[in-house]
């Protein structure tokens, strides 16, 4: 079916498609179109299904009334929720999205950002990845409003919405103290991005005056899951000797407990286990888990609502920092 256009509103109700442009812009008072005529072209138009052509109305105006945003991974259930409530306070707001995925590395989401430039969008939320500050810096040369969230790049001016990983990493492992444990691992991926969950895991074992630098698992994207293994070998079966074990996301927890069962190793009284991220798959484990839950639409709304500020001219570098909450399954 053809898609309706400006012309085919301005045959049917009589008049120019100048004079249909200029209410569907909201213009009619300023040139005097009556209000009868105007809600007869806005009647027309709905009978018709009519769509402006956001793309052409953007380069006239400057604006296309779309956002882009760029994950880590779409695949990962935080992010793929994360999106769909900054889909829908865009959609709320009166703007379209065009979602792009980096898997965490530079190179895609510099293509990712070229990607969207061509698109003509109007601002960008992104996850940055490890070693993207002259991305960014980029971005910021390019006047192009942009918002950081779930994580952010120090030095960068620009605006962020972000976790308290600091402060909910604290909170995890001082769950993990109260039941016990002294000898308390973490299992991170190798990024800056969320050092504050490894700094909130030293301050609250060097409190107690436990922290073992060995305990702290660094583990690449590239090799996740032998890297996982071996450092559960190396924790449970080895020297480590563990008895608490905190996995930074969700996803290096479900890799972790294949491992784990794979190895025979008997966690479920000697060992507590904790991890980052509430997700439906949580409702299947069947032993006792500590958590941090975060505040995703929450976040997700607060991005779009300070990217459009920003589109709309307001100067400011806002930084929006949530607490999580530390729970159990």
């Amino acid at each position: 079916m053809k898609k309706a256009s400006m012309q085919d509103i301005a045959d049917r109700v009589g008049v120019s498609r100048c004079a249909v442009s200029l209410v569907l812009s909201g213009k009619a008072k300023d040139k005097r179109i009556s209000e009868a005529l105007s809600n007869r072209i806005f009647q027309v138009a709905k009978e018709l299904n009519y769509t402006p052509n956001e793309l052409a109305r953007g380069l006239r105006t400057g604006s296309t009334k779309t956002l882009g945003v760029i994950v880590a991974d779409i695949s990962n259930e935080f992010f793929g929720e994360l999106v769909y409530h900054i889909q829908q306070q865009a959609y709320a707001s009166g703007y379209s999205t065009i979602v792009t995925n980096s898997n965490e590395d530079p190179a895609e989401m510099l293509n990712g950002i070229q990607l969207l430039v061509n698109r003509q969008i109007d601002g960008i939320i992104m996850v940055p990845t490890n070693n993207s500050q002259n991305i960014a810096q980029e971005i910021v040369s390019m006047n192009l409003p942009f918002v950081q969230v779930d994580r952010f790049i120090p030095g960068i001016d620009a605006s962020y919405v972000i976790l308290d990983n600091f402060k909910a990493s604290c909170e995890l492992t001082e769950k993990l103290y109260s039941k016990g444990r002294r000898r308390i691992a973490m299992v991170k991926h190798k990024t800056s991005a969320l050092n504050g969950r490894l700094e909130g895991y030293i301050k609250a074992l060097e409190d107690h005056r436990i922290y073992h630098p060995e305990l702290v698992k660094n583990i690449d994207y590239s090799s996740e899951s032998e890297d996982i293994e071996a450092a559960v070998e190396d924790l449970f079966l080895g020297s480590g000797n563990a008895d608490a074990i905190i996995f930074q996301s969700h996803e290096l927890f479900f890799t972790g407990m294949r491992f784990l069962r794979a190895k025979g190793i008997d966690f479920r009284e000697k060992i507590s286990v904790a991890c980052f991220d509430k997700t439906d798959a949580l409702a299947l484990v069947d032993f006792p888990l500590s958590y941090v839950e975060q505040p995703i639409e929450s976040i997700g709304k607060e991005a779009v609502n300070i990217l459009i500020n920003r589109i709309k001219g307001t100067p400011y570098t806002i930084r929006k920092v949530f607490e999580g909450r530390v729970l159990e399954v």
